[in-house]
């Protein structure tokens, strides 16, 4: 039953293929591409017990799996994805996907705890093999219209600033929608979307099969993105309605400048605001806020980068503030939570933000939590015959929440080892200003290791 459900999604991208194909000569083209990925984290706290690389870091029942920001303990699954894209004619494309995620047994002596939820929160249930379709989307052109217009209609991932697939756990999330595309003003991209339902999951990421209403009754989203100077100077401003969660604005800008002998600057800024919905109906309202006030952001970063014999390398600092009187992070609407009161985020928002101070963990619930202010420093670099670099600090601390002012540093190593297999190394401490015993906000060292082989 599970399996015909899921059917359906690629049912779509045949039926319309089909349709199109009668109505003119097909000129089918098949692009197959996968994936492979096995993802472990492990987590040391304070916490009696607790240690790096330990099954249940004293935190769990053996046997039970926990939340992937339990205290303690390690967690893991493995995703498997198979997919294929092309174009039906020279006027229809399409695009599909199918993922599965399992733990492999991983549970039963080398970690307690699963990456991504799948709609139930009992233990037993998190275990299941998961089986959906991320995409499953047709694309159309206007043939011989003299316009540089596509639509894209179905499931499929979105990379906007404030609702887009977060890609940093083992599972993407994805939405049900459709998405208009013009070219024909000269560098510049307008973008309009209607989002009807998404997989999103505060934390977690993604609930795999379980796709729910974006909002009450949806969202839409129109952007413009631009750039001036040959390139120089992108530009891009976006407005969104999220029926019955809130109404937001975001602009941002960049500038690159070129200092020669190999170096490159860069400046950006950025700024963003929300006003939540405060009807009977609206997340806000159902959280128990009242009179929900509106929540705005700025962010700024200065960056450069050189190359200097055969050896890259990159420095970039920033800093952000989120105004303290809003109830909304500036962060992913697409992963925000649908319930208050959770213990990482004292306000509702999504797990990833676009802020330029964003950390690992440090992020959608921390940097951009209303009353935040953060400053990150970044340096980057490439190895010769080891893969890229990456060390980065930030600061968060905050007027209002103050079990969210933290310290938090990540070493990034990415690498390929035989095979072709790519593998990512990931270390991160985290440490708090107050003392905390609330099970998140404490001091933690975090190992992750993503392996993973596309073919």
């Amino acid at each position: 039953m599970k399996f015909a459900k899921l059917s359906i999604a690629a049912l779509v991208v045949v039926g319309f293929a089909s349709s199109a194909v009668a109505g003119g000569k097909s000129e089918m083209t098949f692009n197959p591409f996968g994936s492979a990925k096995l993802y472990y984290e492990t987590i040391a706290t304070d916490a009696a017990g607790s240690d790096l690389f330990g099954q249940y870091g004293g935190t769990a029942a053996a046997g039970q799996p926990t939340h992937p920001l339990s205290v303690g303990g390690a967690s893991g699954q493995a995703l498997f994805s198979l997919g294929a894209t092309g174009k039906i004619n020279s006027c229809f494309g399409y695009g599909v996907e199918g993922m599965a995620v399992d733990t492999l047994g991983l549970e039963n002596n080398v970690v307690s705890g699963v990456r991504m939820g799948n709609g139930n929160s009992a233990p037993k249930d998190a275990l299941d093999t998961q089986f959906w379709f991320p995409q499953a989307y047709v694309t159309y052109h206007p043939c011989d219209v003299g316009t540089n217009t596509t639509f894209k209609i179905g499931r499929q991932y979105l990379d906007t600033p404030l609702a887009f697939t977060e890609k940093w756990n083992v599972a993407p999330n994805s939405f049900d929608a459709a998405v208009v595309m013009n070219q024909d003003i000269i560098n510049t991209t307008l973008v309009g979307a209607y989002v009807g339902r998404g997989n999103g999951e505060f934390v977690q990421v993604t609930n795999g099969e379980e796709f729910r209403t974006y909002g009450t009754d949806g969202a839409y989203a129109l952007g413009a993105i631009t750039s001036l100077l040959d390139g120089a100077l992108p530009i891009s401003v976006w407005g969104y309605d999220v029926v019955n969660v809130a109404q937001a604005f975001w602009g941002d800008a960049g500038y690159k400048l070129n200092l020669g002998d190999g170096i490159n600057l860069n400046l950006g800024a950025q700024y963003g605001f929300m006003t939540p919905d405060d009807d009977a109906n609206s997340l806000a309202t159902a959280l128990g806020a009242v009179n929900p006030d509106d929540t705005s952001g700025f962010g700024v970063k200065i960056g450069t980068t050189m190359k200097v014999a055969d050896m890259n390398f990159g420095l970039m600092a920033a800093y952000t503030s989120v105004d303290k009187d809003g109830v909304l992070a500036l962060a992913n609407t697409a992963t925000v939570q649908n319930t208050g009161g959770n213990g990482i985020s004292p306000t509702l928002g999504g797990k990833k933000t676009k802020l330029y101070t964003a950390a690992i963990y440090g992020d959608g619930t921390h940097v951009a939590v209303p009353g935040s202010d953060a400053f990150k420093i970044k340096a980057t670099t490439k190895l010769a015959g080891i893969g890229s670099l990456a060390v980065q600090y930030v600061n968060n601390s905050n007027d209002t929440h103050a079990a969210l002012e933290m310290d938090e540093i990540d070493v990034i190593l990415g690498t390929s080892l035989p095979g072709g297999l790519g593998a990512k190394f990931i270390y991160m401490n985290r440490a708090y200003d107050k003392v905390n015993n609330d099970a998140v906000h404490n001091d933690a060292d975090h190992v992750r290791i993503i392996l993973s082989k596309n073919f």
